[in-house]
């Protein structure tokens, strides 16, 4: 990774940090629609997800705490309290769960944020009975784990007569089920499991024969009780989000998608290498993060979709347009953010800056290879004194870094877990230190612009 993505990656982990009820860096609108906080704090997982996934398995500390941070804080009033007012309104009931009935736009959303999180992390804390404990008023709260959170949203998808259920009652939502199915496709991968395929082709039946255009377009709602649809609510951003949306578990839809919009809305200029967005009509213009008129949205969308298919002259040309049209600010700290966007659109940014061909859909698929997660973790770094670009175990026993100082060049302390107890290792460029009875060490490491430090056993 470079330093521009470092710089907005390290706004993410930073402001994630703060206090759980800390929302003071998350614009709020309402609590219902797209622009409700908890979309923000889901497309942030993501980020880290994929950073987690595709440059830095191997580093936890910050980036693991600020991850933990954004699932706390998605559990509470703040974020679910919107829950009792859509069950009040729409089922009648004052039985406010927001996990047991619909509501697949948090319990979807979450599935994948948590699912990846225990996937590339190797820690268990969420399935633990009890450990996602939603709180959505004063004396409401709903104690599940990914385990049983996951057995809700298996339970819909078999019982609906869509397959697909809804978010607000009533309401179906392509994207929403979507999100859940990348979850569960995780949760199958990591625990062995093969519920996804239980209702896979059910699912894929009613996606293609309900939810989907003649012409292909994804449809974005349908009503559950009378099956009337919305005409035109969403455009080519729908078909965008749902080549996305697809990844790792629907692929020959999420290509198609791409294959559609790209031809259709895209033009790019081989010799500038500038990019217009063309045919767009309605909410494509809209950023769904703060309901702004706006089209930094679908750019910033279009350049992960672009990044994930390989097409990397789109995916610079529309990281370049935002810079250029939108700009950045500074903080104090060195880290950046997109000027007068949503959340969600600097999200969208950040993981423009450093994805790549298959990033996703290997994450979803596979996650990084096994070595990185049986290898050294490096657990203590100065944050946001060191920004870490790699962090990767190639054979289980080293652990190779490539390390930025935020400010300014220095010494820094670090510490590594997972090591052999007692186990000697170089440390380079001249170091050799010997672990602790449990396999941890701490080591001093100069850091001078991009720098390489290398970690293996000594034999």
């Amino acid at each position: 990774m470079e330093m521009p993505a470092l710089r907005s990656l390290q706004y993410i982990v930073e402001t994630s940090l703060k206090d759980v009820d800390d929302f003071s860096d998350i614009d709020t609108v309402d609590q219902f629609q797209t622009a409700a906080r908890r979309y923000k704090l889901y497309e942030r997982m993501y980020v880290l997800a994929a950073y987690l996934g595709t440059h830095a398995p191997n580093a936890h500390g910050p980036v693991k705490r600020a991850y933990e941070r954004l699932v706390e804080k998605s559990l509470t009033p703040a974020s679910v309290g919107f829950w009792r007012w859509e069950r009040l309104w729409g089922r009648f009931s004052t039985d406010c769960d927001p996990v047991a009935r619909d509501n697949v736009m948090v319990t979807g959303f979450l599935l994948k944020g948590v699912a990846l999180y225990t996937a590339l992390t190797g820690d268990a804390r969420y399935t633990q009975p009890g450990a996602l404990r939603f709180r959505v008023a004063e004396g409401r709260e709903y104690a599940y784990d990914l385990h049983s959170m996951d057995e809700a949203v298996v339970r819909q998808w078999a019982s609906n007569p869509w397959c697909l259920f809804p978010c607000e009652p009533g309401w179906i939502y392509t994207m929403c089920n979507l999100q859940g199915r990348i979850g569960q496709t995780v949760y199958d991968r990591t625990f062995g499991t093969a519920r996804a395929q239980d209702t896979a082709r059910r699912f894929e039946a009613s996606l293609d024969a309900n939810f989907t255009e003649p012409d292909g377009s994804p449809l974005t709602i349908r009503s559950e009780p009378t099956g009337f649809t919305v005409p035109g609510l969403c455009g080519a951003i729908n078909v965008l989000a749902v080549s996305m949306l697809c990844r790792g578990h629907l692929d020959h839809v999420a290509r198609r998608c791409y294959a559609v919009f790209r031809e259709e809305n895209v033009r790019l200029d081989a010799a500038t290498g500038d990019v217009e967005l063309v045919g767009l009509v309605g909410a494509d213009k809209i950023d769904p993060g703060n309901y702004k008129s706006s089209d930094a949205f679908l750019y910033g969308q279009l350049a992960v979709v672009a990044g994930e298919f390989g097409d990397e002259a789109v995916r610079v040309a529309c990281v370049n347009h935002l810079k250029r049209t939108v700009g950045t600010v500074t903080l104090p700290s060195g880290a950046t953010r997109l000027r007068g966007v949503s959340d969600l659109v600097h999200s969208l940014f950040t993981r423009a800056q450093f994805i790549g061909f298959e990033d996703w859909k290997t994450v979803i698929e596979k996650g990084p290879p096994k070595t990185t997660l049986d290898g050294p973790i490096l657990s203590a770094v100065p944050y946001p004194g060191v920004l870490v670009a790699k962090a990767w175990s190639h054979t289980s026993a080293d652990l190779d870094l490539v390390l930025y100082p935020s400010d300014r060049n220095g010494v820094f302390e670090l510490g590594v877990e997972k090591l052999q107890p007692r186990g000697h290792y170089r440390i380079s460029p001249d170091q050799t230190v010997v672990a602790d009875e449990e396999g941890r060490v701490e080591f001093s490491v100069t850091i001078e612009g991009r720098t390489e430090v290398k970690i293996t056993p000594v034999s």
